[in-house]
């Protein structure tokens, strides 16, 4: 039996009572649980739980022959105070969900990743700054984990998408940032997580970052899904 800490990422309805909930767990990593949550008050009790983002408590029988596991029992383990009722932080959180979701497929151990989400996932609760831009910067801090953060800013024109580096010429495929948006991504790179929301950046240029920043993970990710919770959250930020 496994108790752990976990981070709901997402969840499909799979019966009138019952979903299926991706949740990233801090002892076992990626995994899917099979989770009932009756009808009435009680499912909706249950569903507040599983948002995205949610930082839970969970027990289950480890058995790697299945697919799908079945908490004996799953409870908040953290209440976030202002992300699901902050639009902003509401729209910031199903992006960051469904990055993860879409990054992460180790289905072990990793407590070092599952400590930097955890503590992302509260620094966006607790802060009281514009939070615009924390999902650029926490992007660029997952990439650490993933094995791909850009290399050291050395003052160049152009940031290579493909070799996750900054260089003075313009490479010879179309992956890569130029101008102000290499610039802001130079700024954002330089800045701690914590200090996210001193880049100074307009919402254009805002929206070319994200969008470099989605295509970096997709060419350094082989098979990734496409992203569609971005699109909202450009609506929302603009």
């Amino acid at each position: 039996m496994i108790t752990t800490d976990g981070i709901v990422l997402s969840t499909i309805r799979y019966s009138d009572s019952s979903v299926i909930a991706k949740i990233y767990a801090e002892q076992s990593g990626l995994g899917s649980f099979m989770v009932r949550t009756g009808s009435g008050k009680k499912a909706l009790t249950k569903l507040a739980i599983l948002q995205p983002l949610s930082l839970v408590e969970l027990t289950y029988k480890d058995d790697h022959r299945k697919g799908i596991h079945s908490p004996r029992s799953l409870e908040r383990s953290i209440s976030l105070s202002t992300i699901p009722f902050d639009t902003i932080k509401t729209c910031i959180a199903l992006f960051l969900a469904e990055i993860i979701a879409r990054s992460i497929h180790e289905e072990e151990q990793n407590k070092r990743l599952f400590q930097f989400l955890k503590q992302a996932i509260l620094m966006l609760d607790t802060s009281t700054e514009n939070c615009s831009n924390f999902h650029l910067k926490f992007m660029l801090e997952f990439s650490a984990y993933l094995g791909f953060y850009p290399h050291v800013f050395k003052e160049e024109a152009y940031f290579d998408l493909y070799e996750g580096e900054f260089v003075n010429s313009v490479p010879i495929h179309a992956h890569y940032t130029q101008g102000l948006v290499t610039t802001k991504l130079a700024e954002l790179i330089a800045l701690p997580l914590a200090q996210y929301h001193l880049l100074q950046v307009g919402g254009g240029i805002r929206r070319a970052l994200l969008q470099k920043l989605i295509d970096y993970f997709r060419l350094h990710l082989d098979g990734m899904k496409e992203l569609r919770s971005h699109k909202v959250l450009e609506e929302v930020l603009s």
